[in-house]
C-alpha cells in the first residue's frame, strides 16, 4: 500500500544554492535545470512531526567543501475520520432543480 506523506521545499534556499553554483543543480539536454537530491526517512520524527529531511545531493568531488544542506522536510499524512451525513442533515440539502445546466 502507498503512503501519502506531505512536506515543503524551501526556494530561497534551492535558489540561492543553484546561484552559488551547488554542484547538486545540473542542467538536462533539453535545458531545464534540475536539482539532485537524498531524501532521508528518518527513524524518529523531529519536534515538528516531521520524519523525511530533503537534502542537496552534492556531487563526491564537492561533498566535503559543500557540506550538509537541507532544503526541506515532510510528515506522513494522516488520514482523517470524517463524519457521516446524518439522515436529517441530507433532507436540508437544496434542490439541483435551479441549475442552469
Amino acid at each position: 500500500m502507498s503512503q501519502l506523506y506531505y512536506g515543503s521545499i524551501c526556494l530561497t534556499d534551492l535558489i540561492a544554492n543553484a546561484k552559488l553554483p551547488h554542484s547538486a543543480f545540473t542542467k538536462g539536454a533539453n535545458g531545464k535545470i534540475y536539482c539532485n537530491i537524498n531524501i532521508w526517512l528518518n527513524d524518529e520524527a523531529d519536534k515538528f512531526g516531521n520524519v523525511i529531511g530533503l537534502q542537496l545531493n552534492s556531487t563526491k568531488e564537492m561533498r566535503d567543501s559543500e557540506g550538509k544542506v537541507y532544503v526541506g522536510n515532510a510528515k506522513k499524512s494522516e488520514r482523517q475520520e470524517l463524519e457521516a451525513l446524518s439522515a436529517s442533515a441530507a433532507s436540508e440539502l437544496p434542490e439541483d432543480d435551479d441549475l442552469p445546466f
